[in-house]
C-alpha cells in the first residue's frame, strides 16, 4: 500500500478532507486517527459512518462517478495518505478485464446500497427527532383518563403503536448497520488485496 501513496497530510480535528460534490484527485487511506462521513441528505449534513486507522477513502469517485458521495472530516487530528487518481486507475488497468468489470460492478452496487443507507440513516435520525419530543405514556394515560371510553381506547392503542414502532425502527436501524460494516470491511479487504 505505501507504494502507492504518493504523498502524506497532516488534517487538523474538524477539518474536510474531502467535501461531497467536489472532484476526485485522490484516494485516502487513513494512517492515524478517526473520521467522520457526511452525506447531504434532503438540504441536511446526516453522519452516516466513521472510519478508522487503516481505512480506505474517496475511492468510489474513480469508478465512473466523477464527484465525491461525501464528505469526510477529520475526527481529532489524524494523517493520511494520498493516492493519486493515475496511479489508482494504473493498478486497476493492471488487473484482468473480468476483475476489474466486477470491481466495477460491485462499487455500482455499493453506491446504490450507500445511498439507500443514507436515506435510511436520515429517517432513523428524524424519528430518534420525535422520540426526543414524545410524551411518557403513563403521563399520557392520565392526560386522556377523562375522554370517553372509547376515545381512550384508542388513543392508548395508537400510543402503543407509536413506541413499538420507534423500537422496531431502532432494531431495524442496528441491523442496518451492522450489514453495512460488513459490506464496508468486505469492500477495504479486496480493495486491499487489489
Amino acid at each position: 500500500m505505501e507504494s502507492f501513496i504518493a504523498r502524506t497530510e497532516k488534517v487538523k480535528d474538524g477539518s474536510v478532507i474531502i467535501e461531497e460534490g467536489s472532484w476526485a484527485y485522490y484516494a485516502y487511506v487513513l494512517q492515524s486517527g478517526k473520521a467522520k462521513v457526511w452525506k447531504n441528505i434532503n438540504g441536511k449534513q446526516v453522519q452516516i459512518g466513521t472510519l478508522k486507522e487503516g481505512d480506505i477513502f474517496g475511492e468510489m469517485s474513480f469508478f465512473g462517478m466523477a464527484k465525491r458521495t461525501a464528505t469526510v472530516t477529520a475526527d481529532g487530528e489524524v494523517k493520511v495518505g494520498m493516492i493519486t487518481k493515475d496511479t489508482f486507475v494504473e493498478a486497476l488497468d493492471k488487473l484482468p478485464a473480468e476483475a476489474r468489470a466486477r470491481i466495477e460492478k460491485m462499487t455500482h452496487d455499493l453506491f446504490y446500497l450507500n445511498d439507500v443507507y443514507c436515506r435510511l440513516t436520515n429517517c432513523f435520525h428524524e424519528i430518534m427527532t420525535i422520540k426526543g419530543k414524545m410524551v411518557d405514556p403513563k403521563v399520557f394515560e392520565k392526560e386522556v383518563a377523562d375522554m370517553p371510553e372509547f376515545l381512550r381506547n384508542v388513543v392508548t392503542l395508537m400510543s402503543k403503536r407509536f413506541h413499538c414502532a420507534i423500537e422496531d425502527t431502532s432494531e431495524m436501524f442496528t441491523h442496518l448497520e451492522n450489514a453495512s460494516r460488513a459490506i464496508d470491511s468486505l469492500s477495504t479487504t479486496l480493495i486491499k488485496k487489489t
